[in-house]
C-alpha cells in the first residue's frame, strides 16, 4: 500500500487520526518485538499496576532510531508541526491481561495547559502496533472530530468512538487532542505498542534527552531531539 504523507495529514486534521498500515515490515517489526520482550523484562523496564513503561527507546537498540527516519513520515510532521519539530516521548508500552478501560483523555501538550488554545494541531502521538490491536484486546478507541476545538473530554457519559483494530506495524497517527483511551484487555495475552510523541520546535518535550554524542551521525536525530536548533528569522531570513 503506498501512503501519500499529505492525504495522510489532511485526515489527521479532518477526523483527528489516520493509520499507515505497514508502516513497519514483518522484518523490522520481528527486531522491534525482539528488543522490546528484553527490555520488557531488563533493568530498565518500569512496572506499574496497568502495563509496563521502558523510557527513552532511542538509546538501546538502532532499530528504535531507524523508526523515526522512516521515509515519508517527516513528510507527514513537516505538514503537520512545521519544520524542525521535535520528539517529545519515545517510550514502550506493554499492556497487561485484565487491564481496566481508561478513562477518556488527551495528550501532551494540552494535557498540561490551564486553557486550552486553537489554531494548531502542537502535538501528536503515534501508537506502533508491535502486536495485533483488536475489541477482544483492549485496543485504542478514538473519538472522531474530537480535537476540533481542543477541549477536555467530559468526566462522565457516553460518546462514539472508533476502535485502532490493527496487525503488528501498522502506525496509528492522532493529534494530542483528540479523545481516545485504552479498552478492557480481556485477552489472556499483553499488548504491545511503540509509543512516539512529538510537538512543535517550540514546545518543551516531555523527556529530557540523552548526551548528544550518540547522535552525530545522523543530523536529523540532532534536530529532532533538540541538539540542533535552526537560526530564528525575521520574515524567513535567518538572523
Amino acid at each position: 500500500m503506498t501512503v501519500v504523507p499529505a492525504l495522510l495529514a489532511d485526515e489527521i486534521r479532518d477526523r483527528g487520526f489516520a493509520t499507515w498500515p505497514g508502516f513497519a515490515t514483518p522484518s523490522e517489526c520481528a527486531t522491534l518485538k525482539t528488543a522490546t520482550d528484553i527490555l520488557a523484562n531488563g533493568e530498565h523496564a518500569r512496572r506499574y499496576p496497568k502495563s509496563t513503561r521502558v523510557w527513552n527507546l532511542y538509546q538501546f537498540d538502532p532499530i528504535f532510531a531507524d523508526m523515526l527516519v522512516k521515509p515519508g513520515l517527516a513528510d507527514l510532521l513537516d505538514e503537520l508541526l512545521g519544520r524542525y519539530y521535535l520528539l517529545s516521548d519515545y517510550s514502550l508500552n506493554v499492556v497487561h491481561p485484565g487491564q481496566p478501560v481508561d478513562d477518556w483523555h488527551i495528550d501532551y501538550p494540552y494535557n498540561e495547559m490551564p486553557q486550552l488554545v486553537d489554531g494548531a494541531i502542537l502535538g501528536l502521538q503515534c501508537v506502533l502496533a508491535l502486536d495485533h490491536f483488536d475489541e477482544h484486546n483492549g485496543a485504542t478507541r478514538l473519538v472522531p472530530g474530537s480535537h476540533v476545538p481542543p477541549r477536555r473530554p467530559p468526566s462522565m457519559g457516553q460518546t462514539t468512538a472508533e476502535t485502532f483494530t490493527a496487525s503488528p506495524g501498522t502506525l496509528l497517527i492522532m493529534a494530542a487532542a483528540t479523545w481516545h483511551r485504552s479498552g478492557f484487555n480481556a485477552s489472556e495475552q499483553p499488548r504491545a505498542a511503540v509509543l512516539m510523541s512529538f510537538v512543535e520546535r517550540w514546545i518543551r518535550p516531555l523527556s529530557d534527552p540523552l548526551p548528544p554524542d550518540l547522535w552525530v551521525h545522523d543530523q536529523r536525530l540532532q534536530v529532532m531531539l533538540g541538539y540542533q536548533r535552526p537560526a530564528e528569522t525575521i520574515n524567513g531570513a535567518p538572523v
